[in-house]
């Protein structure tokens, strides 16, 4: 029985892989689950087998988004690391993933965000605040040791850092990545860097 648990969460981390795959090569209007389907080596009714429409595997691609985010920004916490090093770290090792991966996480977002369903976008929504609380965490850890302003809003820079990285990533795919996002998130994170430490 565990088997055949293991071999269904594998087809369906394919699945959830090809839909993310479709998505990047040709946008979220054209995600069918023939082109998934076409994508993993199975048929439609393949696919069918492990989730009920293409709506169920945007939902579980969204939790591993979700769930990749959080755990680039959480990987060194434990580490003892000042926060600024930490978030720094983390949207730098996220830039990275991205560059390999060609904008996945963000690029995914923006593209099911477009599709204008509601429940999915609430979904997206939830992943982005928690996403964005985590942030937040780790600057109000920087107020508290002296390494960020005090008088910073914190929902405010966690937002503004979100969008760097979520700008900087749409950029780049609008420009058939044509240049090195992490050459121009190092410039960015200056900035921001230089607009929330204490002096």
């Amino acid at each position: 029985m565990a088997r055949k648990y293991e071999n269904t969460k594998l087809r369906q981390r394919q699945i959830v892989d090809a839909a993310r795959k479709v998505i990047i090569k040709y946008g979220s209007e054209n995600l069918t689950v023939k082109k998934i389907a076409k994508e993993v080596g199975i048929s439609e009714t393949g696919v069918y087998r492990h989730f009920k429409s293409k709506r169920d595997i945007l939902f579980l691609l969204v939790e591993y988004i979700e769930q990749i985010l959080l755990e680039d920004i959480s990987r060194d916490t434990n580490k003892g690391h000042k926060p600024l090093e930490i978030l720094n770290d983390g949207l730098r090792n996220q830039i990275s993933a991205v560059e390999k991966r060609r904008g996945i996480s963000f690029q995914v977002i923006a593209e099911i965000i477009s599709l204008g369903d509601k429940k999915l976008n609430s979904r997206v929504s939830q992943a982005i605040e928690r996403y964005t609380n985590c942030l937040k965490d780790l600057l109000a850890e920087g107020v508290k040791s002296g390494e960020v302003r005090d008088d910073i809003d914190l929902d405010a820079a966690a937002t503004a850092l979100f969008g760097i990285v979520q700008g900087l990533v749409n950029i780049w795919s609008l420009r058939n990545y044509d240049f090195d996002p992490k050459e121009r998130y190092v410039a960015l994170w200056n900035i921001y860097r230089n607009a929330i430490i204490k002096r």
